[in-house]
């Protein structure tokens, strides 16, 4: 009897050991922000799989450890473009902005 009250105190005093080695260990981690990164793609008749590219963009390993911004500039600039896209944002359930060619300033 006296066996099994040792051997649960042991197990106690373990488990009470780790837990304790885990709040503090949590503690001293450095916390570091994920870099940033920002990314533009233009939308025009070309572009037939925007779609198939955002989806693999967005399921990248490698781009998942960044704090990732994702541009999309509409060079066709219809209503039906842009409907598109917002549709697009919904259905990917992943935001990203939608900008007109002319808001972009010329920038690339």
């Amino acid at each position: 009897m006296r066996d099994i009250i040792f051997s649960v105190i042991l197990i106690a005093a373990t488990i009470g050991l780790i837990y304790i080695i885990r709040l503090l260990s949590a503690d001293f981690q450095n916390v570091c922000e994920r870099p940033r990164a920002d990314m533009r793609i233009y939308f025009d008749r070309s572009c037939e799989c925007l779609e198939y590219m955002l989806g693999r963009i967005y399921s990248c390993s490698s781009l998942s450890d960044l704090n990732l911004r994702i541009t999309i500039v509409d060079c066709i600039g219809t209503s039906e473009s842009r409907q598109w896209l917002l549709a697009l944002r919904t259905k990917l359930r992943r935001d990203f902005d939608i900008v007109l060619e002319e808001e972009c300033d010329g920038k690339e």
